[in-house]
């Protein structure tokens, strides 16, 4: 078995690489140490077989065909479109979470003097009803793929904001139930924009 600590050196003196004083050092080993003698023994019939090798290996003849047609049955520019809408939605709300969780309560609530909790409810309101109009004047100009994501994202975000409102009206004082529901509120302002954005 060879040494664990020639294993550099027996690779390097097989590939003709080392100095002659290291190359002395290394016959010096193989003089006492069988494993060794046997490791360069493997190491050599390694090389030779490696340099047997074809140096080059042409593809077959229909091998752009089968690539070709591969790439011909991938989605088109709008099938592509309307994930990567899906992926940056989704990666919004997923952010929009976290940094909420990682925020500390004060900050994350924090309201200029004067405005408080419903005021910042009718702000996204406002917001939600305005995007959603606009939407709904330019919905045509959407894939109809598109329109199917979108409302499936907007179901889902409703439904959070539901369960999230049906806390708060049991814990009407749950600072952190008020920022779950902002914050849903948030991501389904920036969704609206978001598709606003893509149909105008």
């Amino acid at each position: 078995m060879m040494c664990n600590e020639w294993e550099t050196q027996l690779n390097e003196y097989v590939d003709g690489t080392l100095a002659a004083e290291a190359r002395a050092l290394v016959e010096a080993h193989l003089a006492g140490c069988a494993g060794c003698r046997e490791a360069v023994v493997e190491l050599r019939a390694l090389v030779a077989g490696a340099a047997d090798l074809p140096k080059r290996i042409e593809p077959a003849q229909d091998l752009w065909t089968g690539v070709a047609n591969r790439i011909g049955k991938r989605e088109t520019g709008s099938g592509k479109r309307w994930w990567r809408g899906a992926l940056a939605a989704a990666a919004t709300l997923v952010i929009g979470f976290a940094v909420y969780r990682l925020l500390p309560p004060s900050a994350a609530h924090h309201r200029p003097a004067g405005e408080g909790w419903v005021t910042l409810q009718a702000e996204y309101e406002q917001a939600t009803d305005e995007l959603t109009s606009v939407l709904a004047a330019e919905r045509d100009r959407l894939a109809p793929a598109t329109v199917a994501l979108l409302q499936r994202n907007l179901a889902v975000i409703d439904a959070a904001i539901r369960e999230s409102r049906d806390a708060l009206a049991r814990d009407p004082e749950n600072v952190e139930l008020r920022g779950l529901v902002a914050s849903a509120a948030r991501e389904k302002v920036e969704l609206l924009r978001w598709a606003t954005r893509v149909a105008t």
